[in-house]
């Protein structure tokens, strides 16, 4: 099977599949057997014409929190790995710790964060983090297991510094681990930058969704969940992209003909 037949059947099915739903949906609407908080799918493509530049100017924030959070993530993952392979006996507390820390529901908390912190960019930033360092720390923990046994002697008989190993052994064997973390990490930035600005913002994607619940504007409500979803899908397809570049894709082996 040639290339483009592959790409073809990868991506058309799906896109048949939601052509038809879509379609089903209008149908399901236009006879009146749905709930009024299903809308027209055309009626929700028509709003987010009609609003885009204010929908746009909205994203812009919400995009802007998701990305400082996601970098400030992959900082403190990258620290505390190098602190974890300088120390390996705090490898275990390090991520006991961490896994304790995702496990908590941040809807749930970050009500206490807002009011502690106040409700700035930074508390949305904050929220972020939290959401997004754990997956990030794990591929990078495991990841600067991966350098081999040769290698590593290599390193011992050259007498380099832990800094060394760590910079020119450990971290680019654990770079293909650190994108599976990244790709996990992308999608939960943007789901903790929504869930910052619904607990206080003055601007953002999150509050136009929270004003269009309250207010039963339904296909705003739609438009929006559309957009973050979209959003969420392209922060992950970006990873893989910048992946693919670096040259670290792992793509399944082609199928025998």
């Amino acid at each position: 099977m040639s290339k483009a037949s592959r790409h073809a059947r990868r991506w058309l099915l799906p896109m048949a599949v939601f052509g038809a739903l879509l379609a089903a949906a209008e149908a399901w609407v236009a006879h009146g057997g749905a709930p009024m908080t299903i809308p027209k799918p055309s009626g929700v493509l028509r709003l987010l014409w009609a609003e885009h530049a204010m929908l746009l100017q909205q994203l812009a924030t919400t995009v802007l929190t998701a990305a400082y959070g996601f970098l400030i993530a992959l900082m403190l993952a990258l620290g505390i790995g190098f602190a974890v392979y300088a120390a390996p006996r705090s490898e275990g507390p390090v991520l006991t710790a961490g896994a304790v820390l995702s496990s908590i529901p941040m809807i749930a908390i970050a009500p206490i964060l807002s009011v502690w912190l106040g409700l700035t960019l930074g508390t949305r930033v904050l929220i972020t983090v939290v959401i997004c360092v754990f997956p990030m720390l794990v591929s990078v923990v495991q990841g600067l297991r991966e350098s081999k046994a040769g290698e590593q002697e290599l390193f011992t008989v050259l007498a380099a510094s832990r800094w060394q190993r760590f910079r020119l052994l450990a971290l680019p064997s654990a770079v293909p681990l650190l994108f599976v973390g990244l790709k996990i990490s992308a999608p939960l930035a943007v789901l903790g930058a929504l869930i910052g600005e619904w607990n206080g913002a003055e601007n953002g994607l999150g509050v136009v969704m929270l004003n269009a619940m309250f207010g039963l504007q339904v296909q705003r409500l739609w438009a929006t969940v559309l957009i973050a979803c979209a959003v969420s899908s392209l922060a992950y397809v970006y990873i893989c992209l910048l992946e693919r570049v670096a040259g670290y894709d792992r793509a399944p082996a082609p199928e025998a003909a």
